[in-house]
């Protein structure tokens, strides 16, 4: 079995039990900051409840990631949310079709709220399922030690009042509002009870956070992590959370990328992705600076093909430019295409970064373009493909299409040997970055751009 999550502090188990008058307690949990906490958290409300679907692309289509495939942001009274009640974006995972067949079992899964607030929503989808799905129960909790739920803090979820949901394929659904508050750096646990056997699941293959699965029945009220027998290391349904956030919270940025940015070379439920070492230095900045960090990452993915799920040309809007508040988004994927790919030129890349540049714009989105760090040393490295990157990487610094530049490969590159990483930022496989090389990049990115 994989390791549980660690124990909460006594002082953060005072506090929450303390402050449990809400259905979410504002307490943060694994010594995130009490006061950063406090601070996040917004205002209540009680907005109506809300669903999404896609538009276009059901089933196979929806499976193979087609262009065109939109699930679009809640909508309360045919009015965006966004603008309404100022949904924010405080959770979000990038989703293809995974082998995985459940049923008559409760998921319970934890996941980490970058940015606190009221009115928490949740998003399930069936985008990639062939059959519809029924959740009869959905609760959501404040993680105490692994399956374990904070005493007092499991409160159910409801969709247009009720406690079941059915989801056709190829769509996708928002909870309604759940009372009381979340912080930002919760370790919330969602539990979704299916009663019956779905295969063709849609989901998130590397998680790198333990998953827990029940025996059979309905275990999705109970605080305690006894009926939970089983684990994986994948996300089932679950693919998005938002809450109606304060006034100081300014939006959420969106990492768009591969396996670098999902989280590769950590270690499970470690919480060390690049991104979440971005959202602790966010945590600490100044209220009007305060943004929802959200990882869109896909090991494998490359920007022009789909392959290991959807590209990033087709999944870009469903991704990135769908989600509730979004304001930036940090583009740093294109490796996958080069180590893997026969490129004489980087015009094809070129031509698919601004397509997403242009459809970015279009909704007032500001994209920042990461450069592309070392690969030498990895198994498909060849001087030719070395080319290509370098070129790249001069392009996205010098072309002035993004409205601004991370310099990623400059801050965990070998400055004696640029082909290579550092020795401490290499997790030991000579592409993806160490827990080191991915505190590195998140330190690298200048909050001022955000």
């Amino acid at each position: 079995m994989a390791r549980p999550a660690h124990r909460l502090t006594m002082a953060a188990l005072a506090f929450a039990v303390g402050g449990a008058t809400a259905a979410l307690p504002t307490a943060p949990v694994h010594a995130e900051s009490l006061a950063a906490a406090s601070a996040a958290a917004g205002p209540s409300s009680t907005a109506s409840s809300s669903t999404a679907s896609s538009s276009a692309a059901r089933g196979r289509t929806a499976a193979s990631g087609a262009p065109g495939h939109r699930a679009a942001t809640p909508k309360s009274g045919g009015a965006s949310p966004v603008q309404q009640h100022r949904l924010v974006g405080a959770w979000t995972t990038s989703t293809d079709r995974i082998t995985a067949a459940l049923g008559g079992q409760t998921v319970r899964m934890v996941v980490r709220a970058s940015v606190g607030g009221a009115g928490t929503r949740l998003r399930l989808s069936n985008v990639f399922g062939a059959a519809p799905v029924t959740f009869s129960d959905v609760y959501v909790g404040v993680q105490a030690y692994g399956a374990e739920i904070l005493a007092g803090t499991n409160r159910p979820v409801t969709f247009h009042k009720r406690a079941s949901v059915r989801v056709p394929p190829g769509q996708a659904v928002w909870s309604d509002p759940i009372p009381g508050r979340i912080a930002g750096g919760s370790a919330l646990v969602v539990s979704l009870h299916l009663p019956g056997t779905v295969r063709g699941v849609t989901g998130h293959e590397r998680a790198y956070a333990t998953t827990y699965l029940s025996d059979p029945g309905n275990h999705a009220a109970e605080e305690s992590g006894e009926g939970f027998t089983y684990t994986s290391t994948q996300w089932y349904f679950l693919d998005r959370i938002a809450v109606e956030a304060s006034g100081a919270t300014v939006g959420s940025l969106v990492a768009f990328g591969d396996s670098i940015t999902d989280g590769a070379g950590q270690a499970v439920d470690a919480n060390r992705r690049w991104t979440d070492y971005l959202r602790q230095r966010l945590a600490r900045q100044s209220a009007s600076r305060r943004m929802g960090v959200l990882n869109a990452g896909i090991a494998g993915n490359r920007l022009l093909h789909s392959n290991v799920g959807p590209s990033g040309l087709s999944r870009f809007y469903r991704d990135v430019l769908s989600q509730p508040g979004v304001r930036t988004v940090v583009v740093y994927e294109g490796i996958n295409d080069i180590a893997r790919g026969d490129y004489t030129s980087i015009k094809p890349l070129a031509y698919g970064y601004k397509k997403l540049i242009r459809e970015a714009h279009a909704r007032k989105v500001k994209v920042l373009g990461a450069t592309l760090t070392p690969f030498y040393g990895w198994g498909t490295w060849t001087p030719e493909r070395e080319e290509i990157r370098q070129r790249l990487n001069t392009w996205i610094r010098t072309s002035g299409v993004f409205d601004g530049v991370l310099d990623f490969d400059r801050a965990v590159r070998d400055p004696e040997f640029p082909e290579q990483l550092t020795v401490s930022y290499d997790s030991g496989d000579h592409l993806h970055l160490s827990d080191a090389g991915r505190l590195a990049i998140a330190d690298a990115v200048n909050t001022r751009m955000l």
